[in-house]
């Protein structure tokens, strides 16, 4: 029998039997759900629990060893372990709420995860060819956002044999129980290299301490080699967004968590049932994040404490808020219906609220100041009245004019529908922008995410470039006088630019290639220009700067999808992250080769064609 199928069904044979012994200790019925299995690395198991968690450590002792751990939510733990000592169901619920983990507690939940281990060794025994045991060792409370993956803590790097099952006791719906344990040992994966550690560290300890004369003259060579200056190095867009992709993993489990623990804390606040439902979460422009948000929203602002700067912006209807802030003060129901209905918050209902929103920028400061890489706070500043619609999203009118990550989901309020709740974090707190930015194809050209075209303008314009090139036919109006004021000429390809040199680099290429193309100054009229005969647009920075930028969010703002590319000298991070935040779609390097702008060119336009 296959290592993994063997493995595969004593765990489902020891479900069984875990679910029977902890029922019989407990005295309460325990269900242990369908096991999912699958072998994960470290960074990848961690990405799945969420919140705080009781890790216990595990080892197998015998014919194979190595280390695991079984892993619950705190709250988990606190229920089973109040529920073997009895706890009266009110102080139980209590003890959950506030999350106390007492030294009773850990002892009585670390007598169920012996009964765990017991049960898996009692299977193995049974069932596997090699003779080993499950033990049990200490356990601690930690936090998976914020394991280090390179360290040994709370187990060593490497792949892991990973079972997921769903808990349930009396009929009260728990969390997952996590069962971890080393993938090599089981022959899941090849035997993990980790020997060449100790001899690197030994290799380490035997070097000779160096002389004080030495060690001034290697202080005084190292002071002489110039440091990195990072500014100028070119910052890889795939890069940058897969970074991305790793924080929005983490910021997604927490905000999830938040949306759970508002129900909870504002449902308690008003003595009624309040919940906010599936989080969904995106990326979105301000013009975009407006186009979300429908009629007159009750708006109140959070400044970002802490490790962050900016201001996160919350929204909800008028007739929510105004119900929600007239049930904490006890309106009458009749009353309750009749001010939301008329959209008006009296100032009572306006306090009340507000008291409301509070408590929710709590919940968002308890979770991120503890489980967040960084600790971050969010302290409620203002409410106000705002009708989207009415809003500049080109200005920085009311809510700044940059890339949010909007969090939305829909209240529930005592079987009331009360619509949807969007709270707006700027990307950049998450560093987020780049999620723009598309991984790479397979040949490493795909920079970006394709951008649709309704018409087939686009295919044809390929076409027509593919005859050009092929001989088959010869381009019309190559190049046009940068000078002219003709909006109505028929261009391919717009070139932006401050830089006169770089630009007539980029207009010869074209030229080249067989493409019409005009060349404009920043201050030239974007929508004057970009006319639906336009399928390129090139921003050609002599220095990358706010003005370019601004002639970024123009075009960009105009309406078209229209591809655009930014150039310039001396990219970083930090610079493509803006470029991409104001609408490019890919990064060209200056001075650039006309090999260069071709790559770019005919990237950009197969992916329109595609």
């Amino acid at each position: 029998m296959k290592a993994r199928e063997r493995i595969d069904k004593i765990m489902m044979s020891c479900r069984e039997r875990m679910q029977e012994e902890v029922t019989a200790l407990l005295g309460k019925s325990i269900r242990l759900g369908d096991l999912q299995a699958d072998v994960k690395t470290k960074e990848e198991f961690f990405e799945e629990p969420a919140g705080k968690s009781v890790l216990a450590h595990v080892q197998l002792q015998g014919d194979l060893e190595g280390e695991g751990a079984i892993l619950v939510s705190l709250k988990d733990a606190i229920r089973i372990g109040g529920s073997l000592i009895m706890l009266p169901e009110t102080e139980l619920q209590s003890v959950i709420a506030d999350e106390k983990y007492t030294e009773e507690l850990e002892d009585s939940y670390g007598e169920i995860a012996n009964i765990i281990c017991g049960s898996i060794t009692s299977t193995v025994d049974e069932q596997h060819p090699k003779n080993f045991r499950v033990v049990r060792t200490e356990q601690e409370v930690i936090l998976p956002v914020k394991v280090d993956i390179a360290s040994d803590q709370p187990f060593p790097d490497g792949h892991y044999y990973v079972c997921s099952i769903p808990m349930e006791m009396d009929n009260t719906e728990m969390g997952q129980l996590y069962l971890v344990f080393p993938a090599a040992p089981l022959g899941l994966v090849e035997e993990e290299a980790s020997e060449t550690v100790p001899a690197a560290k030994e290799s380490k300890t035997e070097t000779p301490a160096a002389s004080p004369e030495e060690k001034n003259e290697a202080d005084t060579s190292q002071e002489q080699v110039p440091p990195v200056e990072e500014e100028h190095t070119v910052a890889d867009p795939v890069k940058v967004r897969k970074e991305a992709v790793t924080n929005q993993k983490i910021v997604s489990k927490l905000l999830k968590e938040c949306f759970d623990k508002i129900g909870e804390d504002v449902g308690a606040l008003i003595g009624k049932n309040f919940a906010v439902g599936k989080l969904e979460e995106g990326l979105f422009t301000k013009e975009d994040l407006l186009g979300q948000l429908g009629g007159k929203q009750m708006m109140a602002r959070m400044d970002v404490r802490g490790e962050g700067t900016g201001e996160v912006f919350m929204f909800a209807q008028i007739s929510s808020a105004a119900y929600l802030g007239g049930s904490l003060i006890m309106l009458p129901e009749s009353e309750l219906k009749e001010t939301a209905a008329q959209e008006e918050l009296g100032e009572d209902a306006q306090d009340a609220y507000e008291e409301i929103t509070n408590i929710i920028a709590g919940v968002y400061t308890a979770v991120f100041e503890e489980q967040y890489l960084k600790k971050i706070g969010f302290v409620k500043t203002a409410t106000e009245t705002v009708i989207p619609i009415k809003i500049d999203p080109e200005s920085d009118e009311t809510l700044p004019s940059q890339m949010y990550y909007l969090a939305s989901g829909g209240m529930e309020f005592d079987g009331q529908d009360l619509g949807l709740l969007h709270v707006a974090f700027p990307a950049a707190l998450f560093e987020l922008e780049a999620l723009a930015v598309k991984e790479s194809s397979s040949d490493g050209t795909d920079l970006v995410a394709p951008i649709s075209q309704d018409d087939g303008a686009a295919k044809v314009a390929e076409q027509e470039h593919a005859q050009v090139k092929a001989g088959q036919k010869t381009p019309e109006k190559v190049g046009v006088n940068p000078d002219s004021d003709n909006a109505a000429t028929v261009v391919d390809v717009l070139l932006f630019s401050d830089d006169d040199t770089e630009v007539a680099n980029v207009g010869e290429a074209l030229q080249q290639l067989g493409y019409t193309y005009k060349t404009l100054h920043f201050k030239s009229s974007v929508n004057n220009y970009l006319t639906g005969s336009v399928r390129l647009v090139f921003l050609v920075m002599k220095e990358i700067s706010e003005q370019g930028f601004g002639v970024a969010i123009k075009i960009s703002s105009a309406g078209r999808p229209v591809p655009l590319i930014a150039a310039g000298p001396a990219w970083t991070r930090t610079l493509v992250i803006k470029a991409v935040k104001y609408g490019a779609v890919d990064i060209l390097v200056t001075p650039s080769t006309a090999e260069d702008i071709r790559e770019k060119v005919e990237m950009n336009l197969s992916k329109i064609a595609a």
